[in-house]
């Protein structure tokens, strides 16, 4: 699963640099999905990752990007 989820954040990465948040964040739920259960260091360091990626879009007020964020903040809590 975590290699599965580690694909799904590079797709989200590049989706990112090209401009399409809302495909981004869709792609890093279902990363985030397939974490569940995941404690790996990488798996931690590609969501604080992703996490400072939507540093920049959260002022936008993006529903997703809030979304996310809160998912993102509540695993590394949980690990």
């Amino acid at each position: 699963m975590r290699i599965v989820a580690l694909d799904l954040v590079a797709g989200a990465e590049m989706h990112r640099k090209r401009g399409s948040i809302e495909q981004a964040c869709a792609t890093w739920r279902r990363a985030i999905d397939h974490m569940d259960g995941v404690r790996s260091v990488r798996a931690r360091r590609a969501v604080s990752r992703m996490r400072s990626d939507l540093a920049s879009f959260r002022a936008r007020g993006l529903r997703c990007v809030a979304e996310l964020d809160e998912r993102g903040r509540d695993f590394l809590a949980g690990g």
